[in-house]
């Protein structure tokens, strides 16, 4: 595992620095939400901040932030901006994946050039599955060493920005050919690492951008697909099996994105109060009469925005807690099976609360708050992303009832 062991008082700057680069996701945010492109004016600042070297071990030129100290950071950049700090996410979710799989070796070239500023994305899912699909992307290998990768991937977070590719494919045989057995498949997926370089218009050798993103929200994010055409990958490009290897770092994506959803939450409550503090209805008469109505004073306004209140501090009590728990290595006391979606719960639990607060804020606030371009409706429709990022609720409770059922039957005793 890669040695990360920034000291709180280390860790300062590095937050006092997000709070910055926060303000500027927040200025510049909705511009790029309403053109539904990528902010490209983050690239240089989020590159300047130092912020992607966070959670690179110092041994190999980073920070050697911990788990924590990186979703702190994420949520404090998602009160700017969520859709823009998603995309950046991405960054931080392969680091902490790929980090924590390569070889010293690797780590010292690959994290030392994250150190530089260099910035990585992980496109993975594919269209007939997503992310927990086996990868139907081959990876030829090729006579004097390597592979060429043919295929697609739908959620290239981050890929108009990147440095650096990692990726998962099926190695396939000289000619091809998939794997024709379902263990076979599984043995045969594995994740690679290469330069990623496309021109400006998004096209490298073997290697494409097809701009395809066109979604309900999280729209800065630039989430494109990637086009894969005999894309070559040396062979120190190998970081590991897929399924054996990733699977075991895969904390690293869902509490990132619990960190995403977080900040968003805490964006909720503030806007909800800066709108609710100073809102009057004039003279009422229905529900309410009076002569002049300030909703800071209604009933179900101030319970409304005491339970946002209170949804934002267990939250973030279950995500930090979370991360405590694994830098502390309490994981080691879950079942193997259970490590990954039991890890993934901060995740979900934060998921339910902010799908809840974004519509409960329109509620409270009004019907002005569903006009296209205010900031409640563009919370509400980022917001909905939180459903798909893995694990989500129900593949989290598939796992935890498929494995305590068997377990269960596994050790019943046989009918007599």
């Amino acid at each position: 595992m890669l040695e990360q062991d920034l000291t709180d008082d280390e860790f300062e700057p590095y937050f006092a620095k997000a709070q910055e680069v926060s303000a500027y996701f927040r200025e510049i945010g909705p511009k790029y939400d309403r053109e539904n492109t990528f902010a490209y004016p983050s690239i240089d600042v989020f590159k300047k901040s130092g912020l992607g070297a966070l959670p690179v071990p110092k041994v190999f030129g980073g920070a050697g932030g911990n788990i924590l100290q990186v979703s702190k950071v994420v949520s404090e950049l998602s009160k700017g901006d969520s859709a823009i700090t998603l995309a950046y996410n991405m960054h931080y979710i392969m680091v902490g994946i790929a980090g924590n799989l390569m070889s010293e070796d690797q780590n010292r070239y690959w994290l030392g050039r994250v150190a530089e500023g260099d910035l990585v994305f992980g496109p993975f899912s594919e269209q007939r599955a997503g992310f927990s699909g086996l990868a139907d992307m081959q990876a030829v290998p090729q006579k004097g060493g390597g592979w060429r990768l043919y295929g697609k991937k739908t959620w290239g977070t981050l890929c108009e920005a990147a440095d650096i590719i990692t990726t998962n494919a099926t190695e396939t045989d000289a000619d091809g050919n998939l794997p024709d057995t379902f263990d076979g498949r599984v043995a045969a997926e594995k994740l690679f690492i290469a330069d990623f370089k496309v021109d400006e218009n998004g096209v490298g050798d073997g290697i494409r951008i097809e701009k395809t993103w066109n979604a309900l929200g999280m729209h800065a994010t630039g989430t494109q697909t990637i086009i894969f055409d005999g894309f070559f990958i040396p062979e120190d490009g190998f970081i590991s099996h897929w399924r054996t290897g990733a699977f075991g770092t895969l904390e690293w994506a869902s509490l990132m994105f619990a960190s995403i959803y977080l900040g968003m939450q805490q964006r909720i409550l503030e806007e909800s109060i800066a709108t609710l503090s100073k809102k009057h209805l004039g003279a009422t008469f229905g529900a309410i009469v009076a002569a002049d109505t300030e909703v800071k004073n209604v009933g179900h306004i101030i319970d409304g925005i005491g339970d946002m209140a209170s949804r934002v501090e267990c939250s973030r009590r279950v995500l930090y807690q979370t991360c405590q728990d694994l830098i502390d290595g309490k994981d080691k006391l879950w079942a193997p099976e259970l490590r990954f979606p039991y890890l993934g719960l901060a995740k979900t639990f934060i998921a339910d609360n902010v799908m809840h607060m974004s519509r409960h804020a329109m509620s409270m606030v009004g019907g002005s708050s569903f006009r296209g371009g205010t900031i409640f409706e563009r919370l509400y429709r980022d917001s909905a992303a939180s459903l798909f990022q893995p694990l989500n609720a129900d593949q989290t409770r598939t796992y935890i009832g498929q494995f305590l059922l068997d377990t269960a039957a596994a050790h019943a005793a046989p009918a007599s």
